[in-house]
């Protein structure tokens, strides 16, 4: 338990919350409460008062306190493994093979038709993952999927928006129905945690599949793209970040039938200006660790040069996720491309490979600062900081420490 985290305002007051909404999940929406603040961040609230029992079970499963690697037994005999990228069983490209949502998805689909397989085979029963609100585009929500059409009609590729993907965890497990979870490595690592105290989880949460992740822009960051346009949120129909070509532009269409687009890379281009909350940029696994299955963009050198027709790359952790990724390639579901190196997924994420080389330093800034950091296992951080020259090491010491005070 991180002995500085006595509360769960403490979590938030300290920027280790990510929004996902498990607390409430856990302790029920009577006890805490995810909200939209005026930073545009999803983060709970303690709306009456919870046991410390709830509490010790809240703070260890939560993102913001614990965060660890592949459980010891996914890992399978045959597994190869990198200081970087940590366990992987097969690494290639492939995308879905229908041509629709190929197109339509935010790379090549890998994700969609992963899911549709497990629900036309009856593998699962439903897709547990995260769509656009209905009622409000702009925003996300929890979505359980039984079919292909529930699926693909929910706006569901990437939500770059803040999104309290768990808060419905525990309704999916009082289902008693097996279902799949599509999520971000931050939220699959929460249920890894929570699967070590609830039993149901493992039995009924079959398959964990991820994206490899950059990071989600606070609210406001949507909210001045519909302005640039002079328009309200009230006035959405579709809101999408992308999709429909790879990597598509940033589209909005009202419901008067006025359409706004942007490319990707003006949107996206400057990572200066993605405004991602303080969690995100102190994330010790944003490559999906302890998924099965984690997918990514496939861009030489980190950003797209131009659309293509959609190519997802994909890290296979687990046996369980090789034998789902032969399988829905079997039955025509998806295709399995030419096979790659670890040196190229390095190439196609760069930043990731920055960023997991410098977090142990910036949770060392954290801890001099007096401030409560992510406790990790697993995920090597510690072993890759030694091999950075101490200036680079001192330098994220150092940006950590003055951003702590802007929290």
């Amino acid at each position: 338990m991180n002995l500085s985290v006595n509360r769960l305002s403490d979590i938030v007051d300290n920027g280790l919350c990510i929004g996902c909404g498990l607390c409430q999940s856990i302790a029920g929406k009577d006890k805490i409460e995810v909200t939209m603040t005026s930073k545009g961040r999803l983060e709970p609230k303690e709306i009456s008062k919870i046991s410390p029992e709830i509490f010790k079970k809240i703070v260890n499963v939560c993102p913001g306190t614990i965060v660890e690697g592949l459980p010891k037994e996914e890992v399978d005999q045959s597994t190869k493994h990198d200081l970087v990228w940590g366990y992987y069983l097969s690494l290639c490209y492939t995308w879905s093979t229908d041509k629709k949502i190929r197109f339509e998805s935010s790379t090549g689909g890998l994700l969609n038709g992963l899911s549709i397989y497990l629900l036309e085979s009856k593998k699962v029963k439903f897709i547990m993952h995260t769509a656009a609100d209905p009622k409000k585009p702009m925003r996300s929500l929890p979505k359980f999927s039984y079919s292909k059409k529930e699926l693909l009609s929910g706006e569901s590729r990437s939500r770059y928006g803040p999104a309290a993907s768990l808060e419905k965890f525990h309704e999916a497990l009082d289902l008693n129905q097996p279902f799949a979870f599509v999520g971000k490595p931050c939220d699959i690592s929460a249920i890894r945690q929570l699967s070590k105290i609830d039993t149901r989880v493992n039995q009924l949460c079959k398959y964990l599949l991820t994206l490899v992740c950059g990071g989600f822009a606070e609210f406001t960051k949507a909210q001045e793209f519909i302005e640039s346009f002079n328009v309200k949120e009230d006035e959405l129909s579709i809101f999408r970040y992308r999709g429909y070509g790879n990597p598509g532009k940033m589209y909005i269409k009202t419901k008067d039938g006025r359409e706004y687009d942007r490319e990707y890379n003006s949107f996206w281009g400057e990572e200066s200006t993605w405004r991602v909350p303080f969690r995100c940029k102190i994330c010790p696994d944003a490559i999906g660790e302890s998924a099965d299955i984690a997918a990514l963009d496939t861009w030489r050198g980190g950003s797209p040069k131009g659309e293509d027709e959609g190519f997802n790359s994909v890290i296979v952790r687990t046996k369980k996720g090789l034998d789902l990724l032969n399988e829905a390639a079997k039955t025509g579901f998806i295709h399995i491309g030419d096979k790659l190196k670890i040196e190229d997924i390095s190439d196609f994420q760069p930043h990731q490979v920055n960023k997991k080389k410098a977090v142990y330093a910036r949770h060392q800034g954290m801890t001099k600062s007096n401030s409560p950091t992510i406790n990790t296992n697993g995920l090597r951080i510690e072993e890759l900081s030694k091999l950075n020259s101490e200036k680079f090491n001192h330098d994220e010491e150092m940006g950590v420490a003055s951003r702590i005070k802007k929290i």
